[in-house]
């Protein structure tokens, strides 16, 4: 992609550039685990065409519960790496439960655990992605 269609940029003018963008159905990718919920996913990883993305909500959910916009956002290798840890901390820690990247029951760490995670994470360097390129997106 030449230009490509950064995230920041996606989120303000998606009425406008949708059909500059591949949408893609949810029978074409694989939810591997999610970071946010309100009502249904807002953001997480997902595995398409074999590799990894972010994908996060770009229409507001407060107002209207659905139909959900979500983009489809390219990553580094280093910031696939970081989304990775901080997920594997979050299974380690907390549970399993948002994580749909195995056939395994989902499991529930003892409440006395979370604070290993959340202490941790709480101090993290949130990252941002508004300059990540936008690779499809997806309508729930």
């Amino acid at each position: 992609m030449k230009n490509p269609i950064r995230f920041i940029q996606f989120k303000k003018e998606f009425e406008t550039l949708r059909d500059a963008i591949t949408q893609i159905e949810e029978t074409d990718f694989r939810v591997l685990w999610i970071d946010d919920y309100y009502d249904g996913m807002l953001m997480g990883m997902l595995e398409y065409q074999g590799k990894k993305y972010r994908f996060e909500i770009i229409s507001d959910y407060t107002d209207n519960l659905h139909p959900r916009f979500f983009a489809v956002i390219e990553l580094t290798p280093e910031q696939i790496a970081t989304e990775s840890y901080w997920n594997n901390l979050f299974k380690e820690y907390v549970g399993t439960h948002n994580n749909y990247d195995s056939n395994d029951k989902p499991k529930m760490q003892p409440q006395a655990m979370h604070p290993l995670f959340y202490d941790r994470y709480k101090k993290r360097h949130e990252p941002n992605y508004d300059l990540n390129p936008v690779h499809a997106w997806f309508v729930q």
